[in-house]
């Protein structure tokens, strides 16, 4: 019996210590699957962080290569607009020339007979009025300064046709 004992006693330990030792090797390959999976997890994270570093320089590569490109298109229309004010400009000052040209007197005349078909006065039309010679000197001096301006405005106007 003690035997039997013996052998019931060391199957029964035999068979503990195998489920025992299952139970290890299955708490390792748990513990290890656990660890794995943290891993990948920690991996997934990486990948994941990766993606998005990648994604947002992209993203703000894109966002400053539109906004060069804008600056470019606004500068080729400054450019385009500054040519435009310089065509503008000197159509401008050609006109103001030949305004200038359209203020002599023999161009008046030309227009008044022309357009108006006005003629210089008959000798009936005239009247004389008298005046006193000091006016008289006055209204000459005026009309002397007013032939100075006109002779030096002629000039310039000469000297800014020939630039």
């Amino acid at each position: 019996m003690a035997r039997e004992n013996f052998a019931i006693y060391n199957h029964q330990y035999l068979e503990e210590l195998e489920r025992r030792d299952l139970e290890q090797e299955i708490l390792k390959k748990n513990e290890l699957r656990k660890k794995i999976g943290q891993q990948r997890k920690l991996e997934k994270l990486k990948l994941i962080r990766r993606l998005m570093f990648v994604s947002l320089f992209c993203c703000i590569s894109i966002i400053l290569m539109c906004g060069y490109v804008n600056i470019t298109a606004e500068r080729a229309k400054l450019a385009k607009l500054q040519n435009e004010l310089k065509f503008q400009s000197d159509i401008n000052k050609e006109l103001k020339l030949q305004i200038d040209g359209k203020f002599t007197l023999s161009e008046i005349e030309k227009i008044a007979k022309q357009k108006y078909s006005m003629t210089y006065p008959d000798s009936s039309q005239i009247i004389y009025v008298a005046v006193d010679s000091s006016s008289n000197n006055k209204v000459l001096a005026k009309k002397d300064k007013a032939n100075y301006n006109n002779r030096i405005f002629s000039i310039i106007n000469f000297i800014k046709k020939l630039f």
